[in-house]
C-alpha cells in the first residue's frame, strides 16, 4: 500500500512539472504573439508615436508642437495598470495633443527631471513645453512647480490616479487652451 502511495504522488508531481512546462511555454508564445500585433499597431498608426517613451530627454517636451500629457509610473504601480487602456485609446484618438506613458524602471533620466513623489505622476504641457496653466475653476488639483531663482512657472504637475472621464476633461482643458 506504502508503495501505491509513492506512486500515486510521484505521477502526481510529474503531471504538475509537464502542466507548469506547457504553461510556461505557452505563456511565452502568447506574448511574442502580443509583441507582434503591438507592433504592427505602431506601424498601422502610420508615423504616429509610441504610447512608451523608452529614452526620454527633455527636447521632446520643448520640440513637441503639440500639448502634451506626461504619464509617470512603473511596471508595479497598480494605478498606473489601471489607467494604461484608457491611455493606449486616447493616445489613438487624439492627433490635437501628445499622450505619452514613461515607465521609470526604464528610463531613469525621467526620474531626475520630473518632481516624482508618487505614481502616477501626470505632467501637463502646452506646445513648445511650455507648462500648462489650469482654470481656475479647474476640479483636479495640481501642483505648480517655479524656477527656485527666477521664479518662472516650469511645470505642472498632478499626482495620482485618473480616470477616464478625468483625463478625457484634461485633454478638452489642455487642447482648447
Amino acid at each position: 500500500m506504502d508503495k501505491r502511495l509513492i506512486r500515486a504522488a510521484a505521477i502526481i508531481i510529474i503531471a504538475i512539472l509537464i502542466a507548469a512546462v506547457y504553461f510556461i511555454k505557452n505563456e511565452g508564445s502568447i506574448s511574442l504573439v502580443q509583441e507582434t500585433i503591438d507592433e504592427n499597431a505602431g506601424v498601422l498608426q502610420s508615423g504616429r508615436e509610441s504610447l512608451e517613451i523608452h529614452s526620454f530627454s527633455p527636447d521632446m517636451i520643448t520640440s513637441s508642437e503639440t500639448p502634451m500629457i506626461i504619464v509617470i509610473g512603473e511596471d508595479y504601480c497598480q494605478p498606473c495598470l489601471r489607467m494604461m487602456p484608457d491611455l493606449e485609446e486616447l493616445h489613438r484618438a487624439h492627433d490635437d495633443i501628445s499622450i505619452r506613458y514613461i515607465d521609470l524602471g526604464e528610463n531613469k533620466e525621467a526620474a531626475a527631471y520630473f518632481p516624482i513623489r508618487v505614481t502616477p505622476t501626470i505632467a501637463v504641457f502646452e506646445e513648445n513645453g511650455k507648462p500648462f496653466r489650469p482654470s481656475e475653476d479647474e476640479p483636479l488639483s495640481y501642483i505648480l512647480y517655479s524656477d527656485r531663482n527666477t521664479g518662472e512657472h516650469v511645470m505642472t504637475i498632478h499626482e495620482g490616479y485618473l480616470t477616464r472621464e478625468e483625463l478625457e476633461a484634461l485633454i478638452e482643458e489642455v487642447v482648447s487652451d
